[in-house]
């Protein structure tokens, strides 16, 4: 019996069905995963750019903290003296200016296990840090799941040679506080984010170009009514004692140079090479000759300290002796700007042979007190009236003239000075230089590990 054609057609749509909801699974299971792909590659996207900008944080932070003054283990600012600032913690610094990273031991690191890595890690609210002297750091990771990115800093090591008087500062930047993924050397099995940076800078600003006269005057130097007391037994610096742009009239005052040579003959008069410091052009051109920057980008530093009439120890009129020395005791290195006078008025040296000062004062200098000041000290008022009877040991620049009466006595002294230029200063990125960086997306890393 034949069956009837009628009932053949169900079949038929059936096949048709099955095929088209094999073919909409198909395309289902293909969105599905590229959903799970996206999905994953955008966590590791996610993570990766939270452990470069970690790493970006941390190179920033280190430059930051290059240029300030004393810290404490938790990289706070500190007002205890025995406190060391961040460079002098993490390194030293040769005769020649040359830098290089201090171990666990203080000294030169033997290996990177010994090397002194300041550690930072973000709590959810504030980062918390650990600035070790003499040991590994010790933070522990934040409570909880979430992301808490952190960055481990290593400062003067390096591979390749160095220019005297660079640092390299390396940064690696993490999605979690684990010293595994924080190590410098290649990290071992991760499922975090991981990225390294790294930069040079140089030490600036400080004092590029010394002057060579114990006193140095972008005017006239008129001394007939001062007893100052000039000397300079420097050989290399020709023994100058007063180096103007115009005229110098000594009247009583002494000057000694080079043995053997009469002090008259130490004195640079009409020294056009000088700029014309009774001109504000050749006010500021003179101030860039002895520090190689514009007033205005001197005073912005990094590492500049502006003492202004808010500051303990200061007024409308300047600053006294006492808050000089606060502020040299707890920010060695750094450039100390003044606004107004600097009034001498209480025994004790400010500075120390051993850390000297770099003293920029808008106004004059008064002695009231016979104290000594080792560094140099840079007067930009329009004429420097001496006062007083104190010690300057280093040098002296007046931006314009010098008159007044004072019994001053300015010793022309080398090794303050070439101290000035190797310490002293701020820390800024090498001109012509760049970042260096790569990034490891370790968050999809299973059983392996990428090395950065």
């Amino acid at each position: 019996m034949q069956a009837h054609p009628q009932r053949q057609r169900g079949a038929a749509a059936l096949i048709v069905v099955l095929l088209l909801f094999f073919i909409v699974s198909m395309v289902a299971a293909y969105t599905s995963r590229n959903l799970i792909f996206e999905q994953r590659t955008g966590a590791n996207q996610y993570r990766s750019t939270q452990a470069m900008e970690a790493a970006q944080a941390g190179l920033e932070w280190a430059k930051a903290m290059l240029n300030t003054g004393r810290i404490d283990a938790f990289c706070q600012p500190s007002t205890t003296v025995t406190d060391t600032t961040f460079r002098e913690r993490y390194l030293l610094v040769d005769a020649n200016g040359n830098f290089t990273a201090r171990g666990t031991t203080g000294a030169l690191p033997t290996s990177i296990a010994t090397q002194l890595t300041p550690t930072c890690v973000f709590n959810g609210t504030d980062w918390d840090c650990d600035c070790p002297s003499n040991a590994a750091p010790t933070l522990a990771p934040p409570a909880g799941t979430a992301l808490a990115p952190a960055f481990r800093v290593r400062i003067g090591v390096g591979s390749g040679a160095f220019v005297p008087g660079t640092v390299r500062i390396e940064a690696v930047g993490c999605t979690r506080l684990n010293d595994d993924c924080l190590a410098f050397s290649a990290p071992g099995a991760l499922n975090e984010g991981r990225a390294m940076v790294t930069e040079l800078v140089a030490l600036v600003g400080g004092l590029p170009s010394p002057p060579l006269a114990a006193l140095t005057a972008g005017a006239a130097v008129n001394l007939a009514g001062a007893t100052l007391q000039l000397s300079n037994a420097h050989a290399a610096s020709g023994g100058a004692t007063i180096q103007a742009r115009s005229t110098v009239a000594v009247g009583s005052s002494v000057l000694s140079s080079l043995p053997g040579t009469p002090g008259d003959l130490s004195v640079i008069a009409n020294d056009v090479s000088l700029p014309d410091g009774s001109t504000s052009t050749g006010a500021d051109g003179m101030f860039a000759g002895v520090f190689n920057l514009w007033p205005a980008t001197h005073k912005q530093q990094p590492a500049a300290m502006v003492l202004g009439s808010a500051a303990a120890g200061c007024g409308a009129g300047g600053c006294n002796a006492a808050a000089v020395r606060d502020a040299l005791a707890l920010n060695p290195g750094r450039v100390l700007w003044i606004e107004g006078d600097l009034t001498v008025d209480s025994a004790g040296d400010i500075g120390s042979a051993a850390a000297p000062a770099v003293l920029v004062v808008e106004g004059d200098l008064v002695f009231t007190t016979a104290a000594t000041i080792h560094g140099l000290v840079y007067l930009r008022t329009g004429t420097w009236a001496t006062s007083g009877a104190g010690t300057v040991r280093g040098a002296v620049v007046a931006e314009a003239g010098v008159a007044g009466n004072g019994s001053t006595s300015i010793i022309y002294d080398a090794d303050v000075l070439r101290r000035l230029r190797l310490n002293n200063g701020s820390f800024v990125q090498v001109p012509g230089g760049w970042k260096d960086f790569c990034s490891t997306p370790t968050g999809l890393v299973v059983g392996g590990s990428l090395g950065c």
